[in-house]
């Protein structure tokens, strides 16, 4: 008989708990990746929009100056 004092029980839920562990931080991962497409994508639309309303608020300045 080969007494092992419960190895191989503890053995399989430490790889239990691994594979656990490995497979959240895997969802944990995608979910990331997925806010940081949704942040680049928010970033370039406030650049954008910033970029538009610079313009039109300088051609309306330029217009308002142009009429003083």
């Amino acid at each position: 008989m080969n007494n092992t004092n419960g190895w191989d029980s503890y053995k399989k839920l430490v790889v239990h708990e691994l594979e656990r562990s490995n497979s959240r931080l895997t969802e944990i991962d995608s979910r990331l990746r997925h806010i940081e497409k949704k942040l680049a994508i928010l970033d370039t639309k406030v650049y954008a929009a910033t970029f538009l309303f610079s313009i039109i608020f300088t051609a309306v300045f330029n217009m308002l100056a142009g009429w003083i």
